[in-house]
């Protein structure tokens, strides 16, 4: 194989392996932002509507002190799953540059 083929093949894996990365980071971003915000936006309605039913009395101190306590496990929650989410991505993200590797590879041969 000449040197330019070999310049030319890396410039287009290259420039593929970019194209993919950029995709799926920018789904990733998009995902997590529109998970966190709805997620966010649901735990501070939650928290609001304890803290008026703990205002007329219709919850003690106890049940509210636990449902917040539930609450902050959800939050928690949250936070390992996008972790998880996260370690997908980038494992797919690995999976699929070496996958763009691989096929170039072998069309050479």
């Amino acid at each position: 194989m000449a040197s330019s083929n070999v310049s030319e093949y890396l410039e287009t894996l290259l420039g593929d392996t970019q194209k993919f990365a950029g995709t799926e980071l920018k789904a990733f971003i998009i995902e997590a932002k529109s998970d966190n915000r709805l997620f966010i936006r649901d735990i501070g309605d939650w928290t609001e509507e304890l803290l008026k039913q703990r205002a007329l009395g219709k919850i003690d101190d106890d049940e509210f002190r636990e449902l917040m306590e539930d609450t902050l496990d959800l939050t928690k929650l949250q936070f390992h799953k996008l972790s998880s989410d996260a370690k997908v991505r980038a494992q797919r993200i690995v999976n699929g540059i070496a996958d763009l590797v691989l096929k170039r590879l072998l069309a050479l041969i």
